[in-house]
């Protein structure tokens, strides 16, 4: 009887142990679960984080303006760029005569009355540069990069020559200058036309 009741108690503590193992095991995947979903929260504000700095950066992006204007961080997402199509030469060359004409028109239209004074020239220079390039743009030669440069100088009777370099390809790049006097200052016009592989 000794031998069972020992027994009975032996099986007491086995099934004592099976509940510890349990109940240990249970600790664990719970001690498992709370360092995970700590990391895993840790994680998220990281990431919230991000997003709130990925998010400051957009309205630093689109607070900050050129000339005036402010620039849309959508706008430049959706930005043309051209896939290369192996296409080596342009359909359509630029034409420099009509390049010409529209620098020429440009600096006659802005700059017939006006007299060299060296506080508005900087702006002058850039209103004729932008209106050289918004009708370049009209002639619609694809996949021409199109450049401007203007100079403008107080005209006292002397002599002057500009003068520009480039390396490019001569089959398909071009340019065209124009040039305006009058009795207080000058002007050269040089536009580039550079097309885009």
């Amino acid at each position: 009887m000794s031998d069972i009741k020992g027994s009975k108690t032996n099986l007491a503590a086995v099934k004592g142990s099976k509940e510890d193992i349990k109940g240990s095991t249970g600790n664990l995947a719970d001690s498992k679960k709370k360092s995970l979903s700590r990391t895993l929260a840790g994680s998220k504000g990281n990431l919230a984080g991000s997003k709130g700095n990925l998010a400051g950066s957009k309205a630093n992006l689109s607070k900050t303006s050129t000339q005036g204007s402010k620039t849309n961080v959508a706008d430049n997402a959706r930005a043309i760029t051209f896939e290369n199509t192996y296409q080596l030469k342009p359909e359509k060359k630029f034409p420099t005569l009509l390049a010409r004409e529209i620098c020429q028109a440009v600096l006659n239209k802005h700059l017939t009355k006006v007299k060299y004074d060296f506080e508005l020239v900087p702006q002058l220079t850039t209103a004729i540069a932008n209106e050289i390039i918004a009708e370049a743009k009209k002639l619609d030669c694809p996949r021409y990069k199109i450049v401007v440069d203007v100079n403008v100088g107080e005209f006292k009777g002397q002599g002057i020559k500009v003068a520009s370099r480039a390396v490019w390809d001569t089959t398909t790049d071009t340019y065209a200058s124009a040039s305006f006097k009058n009795a207080t200052l000058f002007a050269v016009a040089m536009i580039f036309g550079c097309y885009y592989e």
